[in-house]
């Protein structure tokens, strides 16, 4: 096809030339030429429509020939229409042109003396010499000359054409594959620090464009890395006035600009903001050093591009960098973003998360597998809308800005269920030990991290000790409470743990008023048990932070009647029934669900009383704050023989003198 292009416009020109000849030949001038003339302008007609389609083949492709052609034509038109003194003699002249498309010098060389050739023997043979043959030859063989002049400037033209385009395209290809493996590279930067992810800028930034000098900075005046390619006595830095100016115009006017001030020796200083879609710019990148061409500058602005959602979330959601498991920020982004809320004097609510078994699901399934639930937990907070952290290999961490006890506790609920439902179908099914605290005045970052973690941990300690202490009835009977308990963790984190330090409190109470190891083992049951009710209250009432109506507190109120229908259906759980029914009865008989006094209210519920108020009081509720064990041991004392048992109430001081924390109280 191409063959057949560089033809066609030759053979139309052949073919009008002849037509031209043959149509002068036709009217009669020059008159009676002979009839090899027409034979002449016949052939290059020919010879004009084998150019034009391309056939056959070995004419087209070999431009000798064509020279051979175009001289036959000639020298068969020329001698039969008066020789030298013709008209057509033009003929051989244009001939000579139209060797200067031939590509190689040789056959340049060659087809001048096969024109003149042509000539000379059509000349002689058909007797339209003459005397002026030679000048004649002569004029054809200069013709030629400059031809084969022209030819040969116009090939190294051609040459040097296609090797710039050559490597045009060469360097053009470079830069997209430079430019491709940038773009690529966006989701690892997502994982690096935000100073990682400027100093990288940098540096690539310089590789890019070949400038010696490259910076890349935020607006904020706090985020910025230089890279210098060259050792130079002085550079400029981030302070520098020109480079503040070159920085700001390209911020302002959303585009690169450059400056031709010379900075510490040098010049040629280019800046491209990092701009996303609808966004405004966060900051820019400035290279100097090399005068950049166009192409540099597309290349810093699509780096720029590219880079600056990396930076924008980093810079807001993850500033310290992102865990590369789970892509969610990690301890540094954590820390960062704790220490800013911090220094502003706003208020934080902080849940540290654990999950437990991890490492025996790793084992049991493999580290892949165990990477992938990691994952899954992370997108499960994500679309809650937590503000999530991954801090360590089972830890996770969840920033909650403001103070609010009921928000915390869902949050806490939620990862609970999301761990439980993602291996409920596994082998090794896992949960979440969650904890959370609330930030105090004149608290950094560290302190609160330590005691979100602490919290987590101890919530832990409190799950392993009650399924130490509290299931020993029975198989069946563990079964029972596991999944009892279980489920009222998922419906609320803090309920789970609320019930296990009720028994072990129960079980520490029991133990100093001498009871039978069967009645310490069933009491501390029903103190595990005693709220399971609570899981069929509805949230707006369980986690209001506000005091409670008086429909919202008889709703309450209803627990104990709905936590012993639920042992009921579970079946086995009778002995537990009555601690869980009667926990709220008061020794004067005003208390719920049933009204009974003094003696009438069983002993393990009396118990189960004591502990549960103790370890609300000390623990805190959404609508009331804690308050100290000292405190709270003296105002069951003050209500003790009106609304707890005297007896009960001293054991309860035993156990709190004997461990003065309330939790290391509870068997820790």
């Amino acid at each position: 096809m191409a063959e057949r292009n560089n033809t066609r416009s030759p053979g139309m020109i052949r073919v009008l030339l002849a037509c031209a000849v043959l149509a002068l030949l036709g009217s009669g001038w020059p008159a009676e030429a002979p009839w090899w003339t027409y034979l002449g302008a016949a052939l290059g007609l020919l010879f004009g429509l084998v150019g034009i389609y391309g056939r056959p083949g070995l004419l087209v492709r070999e431009p000798l020939l064509w020279a051979a052609a175009d001289a036959l034509c000639a020298s068969l038109v020329v001698p039969g229409t008066g020789g030298g003194t013709s008209w057509f003699f033009v003929l051989y002249p244009l001939s000579a042109l139209s060797l200067s498309r031939f590509e190689q010098a040789e056959r340049v060389l060659l087809s001048g003396p096969v024109l003149a050739a042509g000539y000379l023997a059509a000349a002689l043979i058909t007797g339209g010499g003459g005397p002026g043959i030679w000048v004649r030859t002569a004029a054809i063989l200069v013709a030629f000359g400059l031809a084969a002049a022209t030819s040969l400037q116009l090939q190294e033209a051609s040459r040097r054409e296609r090797e710039l385009a050559e490597a045009l395209r060469e360097s053009h290809d470079q830069e997209e594959r430079e430019l491709e493996l940038v773009m690529r590279l966006g989701p690892l930067l997502a994982n690096l620090s935000l100073e990682a992810v400027l100093q990288w800028t940098a540096e690539t930034a310089s590789a890019l464009t070949g400038a010696p000098y490259a910076h890349a900075a935020l607006l904020d005046g706090a985020s910025h890395r230089t890279f210098t390619a060259e050792k130079r006595e002085a550079y400029p830095n981030w302070w520098h006035p020109e480079i503040q100016k070159l920085l700001l115009w390209s911020c302002r006017e959303r585009k690169t600009v450059r400056s031709e001030e010379e900075v510490c020796g040098m010049r040629g200083f280019v800046a491209a903001p990092f701009t996303s879609a609808g966004a405004e710019p966060s900051g820019a990148l400035v290279v100097g050093g090399r005068e950049p061409g166009p192409a540099d500058e597309r290349a810093l602005e699509m780096l720029a591009a590219q880079v600056a959602p990396v930076l924008e979330r980093n810079r807001v959601q993850a500033p310290g960098g992102r865990d590369p498991v789970t892509g969610l920020p990690g301890y540094s982004s954590l820390y960062r973003t704790l220490r800013s809320e911090l220094s502003g004097e706003r208020q934080i609510t902080l849940l540290a998360a654990d999950i437990n078994g991890l490492r025996r699901y790793n084992r049991a399934h493999g580290l892949a597998a165990g990477d992938l639930l990691l994952r899954q937990i992370a997108r499960s907070l994500e679309n809650l809308q937590l503000e999530a952290f991954r801090c360590g290999g089972d830890e996770f961490a969840v920033l909650i800005r403001g103070s609010s006890r009921a928000r915390a506790n869902k949050a806490s609920r939620a990862i609970q269920q999301a761990t439980v439902r993602l291996t409920s179908d596994s082998r090794t099914p896992l949960s979440a030990s969650v904890g959370y605290v609330l930030s105090r005045s004149g608290e950094d970052a560290d302190e609160l991290i330590e005691r979100a973690l602490a919290t987590a941990e101890e919530t832990k300690g409190e799950q392993v000790m009650a399924w130490q202490v509290a299931l020993a009835p029975g198989e069946q009977t563990d079964r029972t409470a596991a999944a009892l308990v279980e489920a009222s963790e998922v419906r609320m984190p803090y309920l789970g743990a609320h019930m296990r330090v009720v028994s072990s409190l129960v079980r520490r109470m029991a133990e100093v008023m001498g009871l039978q190891r069967e009645e310490v083992e069933l009491f501390s049951l029903g103190g595990l048990l005693h709220d399971i009710g609570k899981i069929g209250i509805p949230d707006e009432i369980l986690l209001k932070e506000d005091p409670l109506t008086d429909e919202e507190y008889e709703t309450i109120k209803s627990h104990p009647v709905l936590g012993a229908r639920i042992l009921e259906a579970a079946g086995g759980m009778e002995p537990v029934i009555p601690a869980v029914r009667h926990h709220h009865e008061r020794l004067d008989g005003r208390g719920y669900p049933d009204g009974l006094q003094g003696e009438e209210i069983p002993l393990a519920a009396r118990i189960v009383f004591v502990a549960d108020a103790f370890e609300a009081m000390t623990r805190g509720r959404p609508y009331q704050y804690r308050i100290s064990p000292r405190e709270a041991l003296e105002e069951i004392e003050r209500n003790a023989g009106t609304q707890f048992d005297p007896v009960v109430a001293s054991a309860l001081r035993q156990v709190v003198e004997e461990f003065p924390d309330r939790r290391t109280g509870t068997g820790g």
